[in-house]
């Protein structure tokens, strides 16, 4: 697959994976090497110029955009919340039949149902768009609302980046407990390479390495020299 933003050079030179379910993967590399473009190609944001995209063998491009967006959960760095209590932005998108159970486990593996247990009126305080919340509430409250949509698949692109390191942990800790569900981390933290299943190390564009840490480090390849800066 291939792809190229007007008439400059690859964004995504001739990479080419095959991702299974359940997997937990990272994609690692240096600013502008590509990783946030290969995610939104995944959820059909763009179309690859040369190449195919299949989801359960199916070209992504022949699925209407709804059903796969269903399936393939994409979080950004920077979340939506809209005006409206916190349970109304939960609820968004989720399964019908959501029980408070659900909610509840969905904030727990968030690591933020401590912080709206704190607040005045709880899972009923309202928020705006622009306040009420830091950075690292809105990424967890958005990650919870996704882990209650009927996803198969998340897509983290950057999406805890507004945590420190010892929540942000625990945060993965929990995802990758998830059996039922592939997850793949643009990862602008390599500890959080350190614990999935394998990691796809980007550079100009193209996936140059493929493997878990342990492989990695032993090739002394591009990832090494990026986990030893």
């Amino acid at each position: 697959m291939t792809f190229t933003y007007g008439f400059g050079q690859p964004a995504i030179n001739n990479v080419s994976c095959h991702i299974t379910h359940g997997e937990k993967i990272a994609l690692v590399g240096v600013s502008g090497s590509g990783k946030s473009t290969l995610v939104k190609l995944l959820v059909n944001f763009f179309k690859p110029n040369e190449g195919v995209i299949k989801l359960d063998g199916i070209d992504i491009q022949k699925l209407d955009k709804r059903l796969l967006r269903n399936g393939i959960n994409y979080l950004p760095q920077e979340p939506f919340i809209f005006s409206g209590t916190i349970m109304e932005n939960l609820l968004l998108g989720a399964n019908s039949g959501t029980s408070e159970d659900d909610i509840v486990r969905a904030t727990e593996i968030a690591e933020i149902k401590a912080d709206i247990e704190k607040m005045p009126q709880g899972f009923l305080t309202e928020l705006s768009e622009n306040g009420n919340l830091s950075g690292g509430q809105k990424q967890r409250i958005s990650l919870a609302r996704s882990l209650l949509t009927n996803s198969n698949t998340l897509i983290l692109d950057e999406s805890t980046s507004n945590l420190d390191v010892l929540t942000e942990k625990k945060i993965i800790n929990n995802l990758i407990q998830l059996e039922d569900k592939t997850i793949i981390f643009v990862a602008h933290r390599l500890s959080i390479a350190q614990k999935v299943d394998r990691i796809l190390t980007m550079k100009n564009g193209e996936i140059v390495e493929d493997g878990s840490h342990k492989e990695l480090i032993i090739r002394d390849g591009f990832y090494s020299s990026l986990y030893k800066e």
